[in-house]
């Protein structure tokens, strides 16, 4: 049996350089229809600038797992058993754009919630608000920032002031054990749906070990780092006309009787 809960809110976060001026860091597109993951080297330059630019996104996704948790409660599943898994599905859209090939893409868990935002300009990133590259939420109308910009200071669990978590120690069955929390998927042709399993952060988050504040979704570091561009890695989101192609967590599990009345 298998169960598909669909994103309660999705972003995407921008340093991109506007104008050969200024960074949209501020930016929110929130309500966009497309999450759009690309890294661009060099191609841009601040005025004044001699230093090579780098301009990156990165995918900020979060699923209400409150349906799976009342089932485990309940007792219809069990997240400890082989035959739960748990698969994070995001669907490639090709309209005809240049798409990068050869690349690594990584999941890590947020270890701070995040704003969606209702923005919608995704050209010229116009509309302000969180989540951005600074700010991860506003609470009482005061911003709450990233503890690095773009999101990605990470540790492990249970660290303080972070924004991803990549590995951490979760109990289970037969004790407790390292597991690395940052499951990744290579991408050849660059036009490939995102599949990747994050059973042990989701039965992480169930059993209350990992905080429940969603993904975040980037280009691993090595690629990052280097100096090649990937533009541009667009997904639908969950604003996207096509219901079809929306996040998805899909949750599989084994809820069978075996009936022995006729043994």
């Amino acid at each position: 049996m298998y169960r598909i809960l669909s994103a309660s809110k999705d972003a995407y976060i921008t340093n991109k350089i506007m104008n050969n001026a200024f960074r949209a860091t501020d930016a929110n597109v929130g309500q966009a229809g497309t999450l759009d993951l690309f890294k661009i080297y060099n191609e841009t330059k601040i005025s004044g600038s001699t230093d090579p630019q780098t301009e990156n996104t990165r995918l900020l996704l979060k699923f209400d797992l409150t349906p799976v948790t009342t089932m485990q409660t309940q007792g219809k599943i069990d997240i400890n058993s082989e035959d739960f898994q748990c698969l994070l599905k995001l669907h490639d859209v090709y309209g005809g754009q240049t798409t990068p090939e050869n690349y690594h893409i990584i999941v890590f868990p947020l270890s701070q919630s995040f704003d969606e935002g209702s923005g919608l300009d995704v050209s010229s990133y116009r509309d302000v608000g969180s989540s951005n590259w600074i700010t991860a939420s506003i609470t009482n109308g005061s911003p709450v920032l990233w503890n690095t910009a773009g999101a990605m200071k990470s540790g492990s669990l249970g660290d303080t002031n972070i924004d991803v978590i990549v590995s951490g120690s979760l109990a289970g069955p037969t004790g407790t054990s390292t597991v690395s929390l940052s499951p990744s998927q290579y991408f050849r042709t660059g036009v490939e749906d995102l599949t990747i399993d994050v059973t042990s952060i989701v039965s992480g988050t169930i059993s209350s070990q990992i905080p429940d504040y969603g993904f975040l979704i980037g280009f691993s570091g090595s690629y990052e780092k280097n100096t090649s561009t990937y533009f541009v890695k667009r997904f639908a989101s969950r604003n996207s006309s096509n219901t079809a192609i929306r996040p998805k967590l899909i949750i599989k599990y084994d809820d069978s009787i075996q009936d022995n009345h006729e043994d």
